[in-house]
């Protein structure tokens, strides 16, 4: 049985060591990198950290074929503005990228106590 590894996690942080925000990853580290998490904290933001945080990665996987995110819809308070950030780092949405992109409904059964 193999040990579970926590994901790469990358932060970022003031001269004094207090948090700014933090990265994390999922990745084969040659095919494809999921960026899991971006997360800066508001008092951070439009400072660039978040920014720099993506940039590094950017360029810390610059080898993987696939270099992927997800993020809230368009439409959410929250997703407009991270449409916004994303796509002035070059990002594009899977259907501008002729890609395909797919997941489970957020509400759905937890099927974790029934037989297979």
């Amino acid at each position: 049985m193999a040990a579970e590894v926590p994901p790469p996690r990358i932060t970022a942080r003031d001269g004094s060591g207090s948090l700014l925000g933090l990265a994390r990853t999922l990745s084969d580290d040659e095919h494809i990198c999921y960026v899991q998490d971006v997360v800066v904290n508001p008092a951070n933001h439009r400072q660039g950290v978040g920014r720099a945080l993506v940039e590094h990665l950017m360029r810390r996987y610059s080898h993987c074929r696939f270099f992927l995110l997800s993020t809230d819809h368009e439409s959410s308070p929250e997703g407009s503005r991270n449409h916004a950030f994303y796509r002035s780092m070059g990002f594009l949405s899977y259907e501008e990228k002729e890609m395909a992109g797919f997941g489970l409904p957020r509400n759905r059964p937890d099927l974790r106590e029934t037989a297979p």
